[in-house]
């Protein structure tokens, strides 16, 4: 959310999960970390007033369960561990006659600033189903495995632009969303291609806004984050595999080559939170956000360990590409030189009955 990072399609995906379904009555449970670093310059008027650099510690949890052939529900929970906003090298924001705005330009230093919040974001629930499968519809000749979602998240109370009763800043979006996606995949010998989409639609929702000591400041505030869509295209390329492994378990390495393009549409959010510097006549108010956009390219390798069990390694480079962060202020954001980094790793367990697997 607060990097353009298209979080609704996890770096840790590859091809073998985008469309891959679950066994009826059968299941695969997932956990994932991951580390995003953005920089970022603060620019007005082409003048450079500040340095921004955002840094997020995320987790993701997640189960499926089949409950028909190629039709599952699945269960994420989000859990940003960290979610950090800082800002060095920034100017004063103060009150200018000429334009009748705010103005960065010019104006004295301040401190450096940082904006630190954690802990668990709305929960997803999905439907996703299977119309086409390679696998299980192959006598019928299918050729390619289609994929499709809908999925909601619950509002949390507990976001980035908001503190607790104890003070305590939350991470995340606020808004709840609506979910749908869809994605195509195709066994080409030794590689297997995908496509796909997320769109994710955000709706508007009140919260409340508090000081550093958890005191109310103002109440019923409406906030929409940015609602988005995301492409992404990629290939995933089977480097060895035995089928003999661990007494006929079987193992392979596979590499996982992408590239996602995120599109976010403007939003309301607080004011004093992007910026480092604010008037006290927008501070704690909503105020427009504009849209924006990103590009990042992505490289996993998965490690099936045997039939049952996966571990990845993934990491991505990107940016975004610039947005105006309040709509009061001619303040925005550009990456020019520099870009953004994401490492992680994730485990997979595919809960599997060998009586069926007999059948």
């Amino acid at each position: 959310m607060l990097t353009l990072l298209p979080l609704a399609l996890s770096l840790t995906a590859t091809a073998a999960e985008v469309t891959a379904l679950p066994p009826q009555a059968r299941g695969d449970v997932a956990i994932d970390y991951g580390v995003t670093v953005v920089p970022d310059t603060l620019r007005e008027d082409n003048m450079q007033v500040g340095s921004r650099r955002s840094i997020d510690h995320t987790l993701h949890y997640r189960a499926r369960f089949g409950i028909l052939d190629m039709l599952a529900v699945e269960l994420e929970l989000p859990h940003a561990a960290s979610s950090r906003i800082r800002f060095s090298d920034a100017t004063e924001m103060v009150y200018d006659p000429v334009t009748q705005s705010g103005t960065m330009t010019g104006t004295s230093a301040i401190r450096d600033i940082d904006r630190h919040g954690s802990g668990a974001n709305g929960m997803w629930a999905r439907l996703l189903g299977a119309p086409l499968s390679e696998d299980v519809y192959s006598a019928r000749g299918d050729q390619i495995t289609w994929l499709i979602g809908l999925g909601y998240q619950f509002k949390d109370n507990s976001s980035f632009w908001t503190r607790d009763e104890s003070g305590q800043r939350g991470a995340g979006p606020v808004s709840p969303a609506l979910e749908v996606q869809s994605f195509w995949s195709t066994q080409n010998n030794m590689t297997e291609p995908y496509l796909g989409f997320v769109w994710t639609k955000r709706f508007a929702t009140e919260t409340t806004a508090r000081n550093t000591n958890g005191v109310v400041n103002q109440a019923n505030l409406a906030v929409q984050d940015p609602s988005s869509i995301d492409i992404q295209t990629g290939m995933e390329i089977e480097l060895w595999s035995d089928d003999d492994w661990a007494n006929g378990l079987g193992t392979e390495i596979a590499l996982d080559l992408s590239g996602t393009f995120s599109y976010q549409t403007a939003g309301t959010v607080l004011s004093g939170v992007s910026l480092p510097s604010v008037l006290s006549l927008t501070a704690g108010q909503p105020v427009t956000q504009s849209e924006g956009s990103s590009l990042w390219g992505a490289t996993s390798v998965r490690w099936r360990i045997i039939r049952y069990v996966d571990w990845e390694l993934n990491s991505a480079l990107g940016a975004p590409l610039g947005r105006r962060l309040e709509d009061p202020y001619n303040v925005s954001t550009s990456a020019k030189d520099k870009l953004g980094w994401s490492v992680g790793t994730g485990f997979t367990f595919r809960m599997r009955d060998p009586i069926f697997d007999a059948k």
